[in-house]
């Protein structure tokens, strides 16, 4: 009978070292595969900037020449002599030199018959 009981502690020692080589094979397995899947995304992501990155160095020319195309427009303004009831505050419309009807309000410090600088 002991040397039955010696077997079967033999047998179970076995297995829990079979058991452990079994955990053992699958940490290196999940941990193999982590590695290959990080690995995949990494590349994954390298390849969506390299996309991106050729996204916009195509669209560059094209908004490259559609400033420069469209030419710098030099503002204008309209020398405005204030009226009689000029105050600061005060709206008025006058006609820019194209046609059309614009505002301005009297800026602090102006008063009646002081000429003012307004862009058009």
């Amino acid at each position: 009978q002991y040397y039955q009981q010696q077997l079967l502690l033999q047998q179970y020692y076995q297995q829990q070292l079979l058991l452990q080589q079994y955990y053992q094979q699958q940490q290196q397995y999940y941990s193999t595969a982590e590695a290959a899947l990080a690995a995949m995304a990494q590349q994954r992501a390298a390849k969506q900037a390299q996309q991106l990155q050729q996204q916009y160095y195509q669209a560059a020319p094209q908004y490259y020449q559609a400033v420069v195309q469209q030419p710098l427009q030099q503002q204008q303004t309209v020398a405005i002599t204030l009226p009689a009831d000029a105050a600061p505050g005060v709206s008025y419309d006058f006609q820019a030199p194209d046609g059309r009807v614009l505002s301005f309000e009297v800026p602090v410090g102006y008063g009646p018959g002081m000429q003012i600088e307004v862009a058009c």
